[in-house]
């Protein structure tokens, strides 16, 4: 079995389609290095006062002292971040292809972290960024990596998708001690590959009411039948298959097998329950692969979907939309068609991003449990 080289993301059909859905920034090719165009801050404001505008709700114009200073502070790094994305492309292209004639299980016997501590500060043309666990997890410890994520204090920050300028979440503890097990854990947040590399987000996971461990992600993710892993955990392997998708509310269920467990805890994501809504005005927060922990704004709330105002692109598809420990939504994707997005790629943008929708998980456990298909009647573990 070749190596699979997990720089894919999912394209997505149905409720996406019909709703004006689009995972952020989602493409069904390879992704590359990435050109990040200036950021201007004004027009972003005026694009999102009208995308609310729309939903009825009003947001009061931004000076524009303000906007000029955010444009000030966050272009000056763009042609090092543009050349640091070109380095890491080709560290990426030659990691891949030195391992073309390795086997998969030579590589899923490597350590999980690299015995090799990190470095000192390199400058941008001498980008100091290595694969620390495996596919899509790379340190970067250079003064451009660290600014743009806004932490340049920071020993180091981590990037898992290709384009977005966030500190990543880090590989959790309680992954490494299911692996001592031989397993992957799954919860909140957990990022997972699905079929042929596509990289997406968790929702949550739990036991139905059959008994079976099961996980839940966007359905544009993949299809019946593709296998699941960990890209927390990937050298266990697949640890679970989808077995149930519904277009329309873009969502897909996970059948997690014996080399899988579940928990309602994830990297400092808490589930105390699933289900209920945010109301327009509310403050939601997700996590997701990409883009990490970003909270925002709820715009508009109807039976099946929800608009907020929280950062996410490509990898955070399925991350679980949160209000306290309440998970009330699941990231489908951007309201925009791609040409028409602004998508959210830096911390540096703020708010200024086009709105993201989700399913509502209401909707989502009501369409499980009145066709009874796998999953339904979901319940978080204990711990």
């Amino acid at each position: 079995m070749k190596p699979r080289r997990f720089l894919k993301y999912a394209v997505p059909t149905g409720f996406a389609a019909a709703t004006l859905l689009l995972a952020p920034q989602a493409v069904a090719q390879e992704v590359g290095a990435v050109d990040i165009a200036p950021i201007d801050s004004a027009a972003l404001v005026e694009q999102v006062r009208d995308e609310a505008a729309n939903f009825g709700v009003t947001i009061a114009p931004v000076e524009k002292a303000l906007t000029d200073f955010v444009d000030a502070a966050a272009n000056q790094f763009i042609p090092q971040a543009e050349a640091a994305s070109q380095e890491a492309q080709s560290l990426i292209d030659e990691s891949s292809a030195a391992v073309q004639s390795q086997s998969y299980a030579e590589i899923a016997s490597a350590p999980a972290t690299t015995p090799e501590p990190l470095g000192t500060v390199a400058e941008p043309a001498q980008l100091a960024q290595r694969e620390e666990s495996g596919p899509n997890y790379w340190v970067r410890d250079d003064i451009v990596s660290k600014t743009l994520a806004q932490k340049p204090l920071a020993e180091n920050v981590v990037h898992r998708i290709p384009g977005s300028t966030f500190d990543a979440p880090r590989k959790p503890a309680e992954s490494d001690e299911a692996m001592t097990r031989g397993n992957s854990l799954y919860g909140p947040g957990t990022p997972i590959y699905v079929g042929d590399g596509a990289l997406c987000t968790m929702t949550v996971a739990g036991t139905d009411a059959d008994g079976r461990k099961v996980g839940i992600t966007a359905g544009h993710c993949g299809q019946v039948g593709d296998t699941v892993t960990s890209a927390d955990s990937w050298q266990v392997g697949p640890s679970g298959t989808i077995v149930h998708t519904n277009p329309n509310l873009d969502y897909a269920v996970v059948e997690l097998g014996s080399n899988a467990e579940i928990t309602k805890d994830y990297n400092n994501v808490h589930a105390t329950s699933v289900g209920g809504t945010a109301q327009p005005g509310e403050i939601v927060c997700k996590t997701g692969v990409a883009t990490n922990e970003t909270c925002g704004m709820t715009l508009t709330v109807d039976q099946v979907k929800q608009v907020n105002q929280v950062c996410s692109m490509a990898g955070d598809s399925g991350a679980p939309l949160y209000q306290g420990g309440r998970v009330v939504g699941m990231i489908n994707g951007g309201i925009m068609p791609v040409p028409l997005n602004v998508a959210c790629q830096t911390p540096w943008q703020g708010a200024l991003h086009t709105p993201t929708a989700s399913v509502r998980m209401d909707a989502v456990m009501n369409d499980l449990n009145a066709t009874g298909a796998p999953g339904r009647g979901l319940t978080l573990p204990e711990n």
